[in-house]
């Protein structure tokens, strides 16, 4: 047996054991990412406002400096502030462009998107050179740095995911009405503008909450491979958000031990991976609408 192989095994014992705290706390903190771009995910996707998860992590960037810059130091609460503020803002302009403008919507993400990441990109250069900023290691929310998370973290990301699963369970009829037939739930009353508000909010905070275990590029990855995924093992709403969250989960709990076995992979890349192995599998033997399911069905009917 080679010395990595044995180095390898030896930490993954250390992760099943939880011989370190940290490791507990990346995994739970993983897998509630994974829930909740789960859960919110599929709404957008549905929707076909897929790429607009996208655009909300890339428009973080901005608060995250921003914060890092008025408070002078990596500020957990400062900087999930500053982010929520900048992708919140990020997610309304492109609501706004789409409803009140000619911009299509597409072009508007594509908007938004390079014009808020080019943004934080400039002003992390500026916190690089600064004296104060070259250790900042703002750079872990680029791509996610799950072990670095705190135990109050963790419990700030599990009550705002429990927040997030009761707001959508509540809303759960209109949101499904607003997803599937925006015009017919406008006949029944429902105000399909200040829910689509709430919806792009859930979509802001699940993405600010999601940033530091996934990273502020991969984000978006979470928030469409799970609910994609999803869409061939259920025909239902109810399947495909339970089937989003259930794929979400694993692929971060994956993504955990993956990340800290391998050293040097990233959470966020591990987690896609993961997500991405399991949207294979749906995509070719997912019950509805599976491609090889469907062309088994397909030879039995002839």
């Amino acid at each position: 047996m080679s010395t990595s192989t044995a180095i390898h095994i030896e930490r993954a014992q250390e992760f099943f054991l939880f011989q370190y705290d940290f490791v507990l706390y990346a995994l739970g903190a993983s897998v509630l990412v994974g829930i909740v771009c789960g859960l919110v995910g599929t709404f957008l996707v549905l929707r076909g406002f897929s790429l607009l998860g996208d655009a909300t992590g890339h428009a973080t960037l901005p608060g995250v400096a921003g914060a890092f810059l008025l408070t002078g130091f990596q500020h957990p609460a400062a900087l999930l502030t500053g982010a929520l503020v900048s992708g919140g803002l990020g997610a309304l302009t492109v609501g706004a462009f789409s409803r009140g403008s000619r911009v299509r919507s597409d072009a508007a993400i594509g908007i938004v998107l390079s014009v808020f990441f080019g943004i934080g990109i400039v002003m992390l250069a500026y916190i690089q050179d600064s004296p104060t900023g070259r250790h900042a290691g703002l750079e872990q929310f680029l791509f996610g740095n799950a072990e670095a998370i705190t135990a109050g973290q963790l419990g700030v990301l599990a009550l705002i995911g429990l927040a997030l699963c009761v707001a959508v369970a509540v809303f759960y009829r209109p949101l499904a009405l607003m997803t599937f037939d925006e015009g017919y739930a406008k006949s029944l009353g429902i105000d399909t503008a200040k829910l689509e508000i709430g919806l792009l909010f859930a979509l802001s905070v699940a993405v600010v909450i999601s940033i530091q275990a996934v990273g502020v590029i991969l984000v978006a990855a979470m928030l469409i491979i799970p609910p994609s995924a999803g869409r061939f093992l259920s025909g239902r709403l109810g399947g495909v958000v339970a089937w989003a969250m259930v794929i979400g989960a694993v692929s971060g709990a994956i993504g955990a031990f993956i990340s800290y076995v391998f050293a040097g992979v990233a959470t966020g890349p591990a987690m896609v991976l993961a997500a991405t192995f399991f949207f294979g599998l749906a995509l070719l033997f997912g019950p509805h609408q599976g491609v090889l399911t469907a062309w088994v069905r397909s030879r039995r009917r002839r």
